[in-house]
């Protein structure tokens, strides 16, 4: 049963549908059935079911399903693997695939282990000849990576391509990864671990007040200006740890993921809280209070009178695989700092700037 953590979200879903070639799996045993009841009744069997016509038919499925059963037992689980997203980086590291990951991309650096695990280009440039070279025999794609899909699939290279852009996605990701590289075990160990935690997470948060809430994911910190915005919309992931954490998103449309703002802007929409997410702070750019106090600059703004400007660093906040959970927990400990207090919850262990 999937687990509803809030009005209208709905953490896990349907399992994606298995490895195409498990279909004849079940239509085999589909067949196997219809073939037991036909030698106990043969009285069943329409008459124009009894031609040769149609007994061609009943072999050929017959050796189409034995040959998808040996492809399928024959298929050994990943031993070189090849990740073109950070994201997915991390969930394989999460399922312990670690030690069978050949190549990752130029920003693939979580865990540390994977900083130093041979590069194959970026995510939107990928070196077809440095994955070549590593002879994978999986891809782990993202859903955006159509292009690139369609080059390795030309050379009859095996991918894995997974979703990215909700909560729902991350967990299907996982799944998905896990059956593929015969981590099944450890992919349900992992999701009933994030599931569990985020249910401690709403059940802190369930019935206090929402406050409006608006999340920044990029800006140009060099200028000392607040420029260059870029904030969470109502699209996807996001919106989701927003509610979640028990925050209302304050940017209103539902056109752009991420709708580009500007510091008037900010001013219009009035929230009650600021979240500036910044991956990380490089030496001699300033610290985590000073990127907060050019906030000071909208003093009009609720969020900058009532001091709930939080800056995050680190890019656990920034991408969607398995540390969302550490995200969610630390949003929420901002959001509702009462609702954490003494032992009442064993949520939002993570820690805020």
């Amino acid at each position: 049963m999937p687990a509803v953590m809030a009005p209208g979200l709905v953490l896990d879903r349907p399992r994606r549908l298995p490895h195409p070639l498990r279909w004849l799996g079940w239509l085999a045993l589909g067949l196997e059935e219809a073939m037991r009841r036909l030698v106990r009744c043969p009285h069943m069997i329409p008459p124009r079911l009894c031609g040769p016509r149609w007994a061609a038919v009943v072999a050929l499925l017959t050796l189409s399903v034995f040959a998808a059963h040996a492809a399928e037992a024959g298929r050994q689980p990943p031993k070189r693997i090849i990740s073109l997203a950070p994201s997915t980086t991390e969930m394989l590291f999460s399922l312990g695939l670690g030690d069978r990951v050949v190549g990752v991309t130029r920003y693939c650096d979580y865990p540390p282990a994977a900083a130093a695990i041979t590069k194959v280009g970026g995510y939107v440039d990928p070196s077809y000849e440095g994955i070549v070279a590593l002879k994978p025999d999986l891809i782990v794609l993202l859903t955006s990576h159509r292009d690139t899909k369609t080059q390795l699939e030309k050379m009859r290279l095996r991918t894995l391509t997974v979703p990215h852009e909700t909560i729902q996605d991350i967990h299907e990701a996982i799944r998905s990864i896990g059956e593929a590289c015969g981590e099944v075990k450890g992919a349900d160990a992992l999701l009933s671990g994030l599931t569990n935690r985020t249910q401690a997470v709403c059940r802190a948060v369930k019935g206090r007040d929402r406050p409006r809430v608006l999340v920044c994911i990029g800006r140009d910190f060099d200028s000392g200006q607040l420029t260059g915005m870029y904030i969470a919309g109502r699209k996807g992931f996001y919106d989701q740890i927003i509610e979640l954490a028990g925050g209302l998103n304050a940017c209103p449309g539902r056109e752009a993921a991420y709708p580009q703002v500007s510091a008037e802007g900010v001013i219009r929409l009035d929230p009650d809280v600021i979240i500036d997410l910044i991956s990380q702070m490089n030496p001699g750019k300033g610290t985590p209070a000073q990127m907060e106090r050019q906030w000071a600059q909208l003093g009009m703004v609720a969020a900058v009178r009532k001091g709930r400007v939080h800056v995050i660093v680190g890019n656990q906040a920034l991408r969607p695989g398995p540390r969302y959970i550490d995200f969610l927990e630390q949003l929420a400990r901002l959001l509702h700092p009462e609702a954490f207090t003494g032992h009442d919850s064993d949520a939002g262990r993570g820690t805020g700037h």
